[in-house]
């Protein structure tokens, strides 16, 4: 990879890391004290390690993924989707997030593998890949300054 390719793909992942794990500098709304049972808990530090983050920002992480707010202003794909160059269908072994959308894709569920410039390939499910190919085909369709 050239040089500025290389650094425009990490530009890219940092941008996707930013949304997904809110920043330690941020203003927290609320604080929340729970208690948990021994073995969740050493589950839970184990996965924090394994993705080289802190378990306050691994569950941070997935209880805003599971209770998102609508946001509406934000409709169609993210952006770094838009930059996906193939999709390949993929037979899912484990339960993985939708890089869209959140959603679960499990076990025999139908997803695609979005290769781009993007360090890693991304997990889509079979909806979203749809829905991002009907606003591709839009935005192709479209008469220069429409959309």
């Amino acid at each position: 990879m050239k040089p500025d390719s290389l650094k425009a793909a990490r530009r890219l992942l940092w941008d996707v890391e930013r949304h997904q794990v809110p920043a330690r500098g941020c203003r927290k709304d609320a604080v929340l004290h729970l208690r948990i049972e021994g073995g969740v808990m050493e589950r839970i530090k184990a996965e924090a390690a394994a993705r080289n983050l802190s378990v306050s920002d691994l569950v941070r992480g997935h209880l805003s993924e599971h209770f998102a707010e609508s946001k509406p202003e934000e409709a169609g794909a993210p952006a770094f989707l838009l930059a996906a160059t193939a999709f390949i269908g993929a037979a899912v072994l484990r339960e993985n997030p939708c890089a869209a959308c959140g959603r679960a894709v499990g076990r025999g569920d139908r997803a695609f593998l979005a290769h781009g410039p993007f360090p890693a390939p991304q997990l889509v499910c079979g909806d979203c890949h749809d829905a991002l190919q009907e606003e591709l085909e839009t935005r192709e369709n479209s008469l220069p300054g429409e959309a």
